[in-house]
């Protein structure tokens, strides 16, 4: 086993003692638990995978879960490992490429977790928003207006957060990768790059924006502690690019003041899922879009969907409505 990995644990832990210990001490145990179970130093696994958690994909983590079950944890066990596994592999392809912040320089190609879920393994399937009625719903234009205005401190940073979220129909994961050189102000568009690829698409957001990103860029960001050093959009005090974390609270967190809050289901670990996130202002944005009389392979573009199939899937349906009267008002009637 490389010693980077040991030195990677410690790093993450230390990383996560910032904000709770109980969480770092629970996220160790689960990591060094993928760790051993790797090697095969853990009961009921015979030999190693002759891997490490560097050197390892999808497969292994699904083995390493259903293990978990298969030795009695419970499925909230399980996807608490699966949070725990993916914030090391964010953390390590964060810090890992110049060896910042303790964590040895390493590479990791691929995000093993990224295309591993809990969810596929027997005993670990529950709702998701798309199974619940009106779960995945997107926000009236008022409501998105109410968001905006029921954001929490700083003002500013977070208006434009859920302005930018909302007129580009970016995911959270590439909002917190923007950095000052991908926007260009002059033409309002931005350059925009995934979370595990060097491939970028282009996003374009409305005059309105103007203010608020002049203010934050050209003012308010030069505040932030970590400013000066980061190229992103928006850095934080303690890092130099904001966590997508973050990002879902500030949402959460205005859509609770705006008293537009609500719960869905509750999963099978007993936790409550809330009907607006950061994913919710990317569904307004397509919905809105399509309704306005947006063609839906520009909105694929637009939304960096690879297949129309799944642009279609998750839009159209909540656009029936204005669909079926613009047949009534445009399509041959004989």
């Amino acid at each position: 086993m490389s010693s980077k990995v040991d030195r990677a644990i410690e790093a993450h832990h230390s990383y996560k003692e910032r904000g709770s210990k109980n969480t770092a001490r629970e996220y160790r145990r689960h990591i060094r638990q993928f760790r051993d179970y790797l090697r095969g130093d853990v009961d009921g696994v015979e030999s190693g995978c002759d891997a490490d958690p560097f050197d390892c994909h999808a497969g292994h983590v699904e083995d390493f879960y259903q293990w978990m079950l298969d030795e009695g944890y419970a499925p909230s066990s399980v996807r608490v490992a699966h949070a725990a596994l993916g914030d090391f592999y964010e953390q390590v392809e964060t810090y890992g490429d110049d060896g910042r912040r303790g964590f040895p320089t390493v590479v990791v190609d691929v995000d093993p977790t990224e295309n591993a879920t809990p969810e596929r393994l027997d005993g670990m399937h529950s709702s998701s928003k798309k199974d619940v009625e009106g779960g995945d719903k997107p926000l009236t234009r008022d409501e998105v207006s109410e968001l905006v205005d029921n954001v929490p401190a700083p003002t500013i940073r977070n208006e434009l957060i859920v302005r930018l979220l909302y007129q580009t129909g970016m995911r959270r994961s590439e909002l917190v990768r923007v950095k000052l050189d991908h926007i260009d102000r002059e033409n309002r568009r931005i350059t925009v790059y995934g979370k595990k690829t060097d491939e970028s698409r282009t996003v374009w957001y409305q005059s309105s924006l103007d203010w608020h990103l002049t203010q934050w860029i050209e003012s308010e960001r030069d505040a932030v502690f970590n400013a000066a050093e980061s190229d992103y959009l928006f850095p934080t005090r303690r890092d130099e690019m904001m966590s997508e974390q973050t990002v879902t609270d500030v949402v959460t967190e205005a859509a609770e003041n705006a008293d537009l809050q609500e719960t869905i289901y509750q999963n099978r670990a007993g936790q409550s899922v809330r009907r607006v996130g950061a994913h919710t202002l990317r569904k307004s944005f397509g919905v809105h879009f399509i309704n306005s009389g947006g063609d839906i392979s520009f909105l694929m573009e637009l939304l960096g969907h690879e297949n129309i199939e799944t642009t279609k899937e998750n839009y159209l349906k909540y656009s029936e409505k204005d669909l079926r009267e613009s047949v009534a008002r445009h399509g041959p009637s004989v």
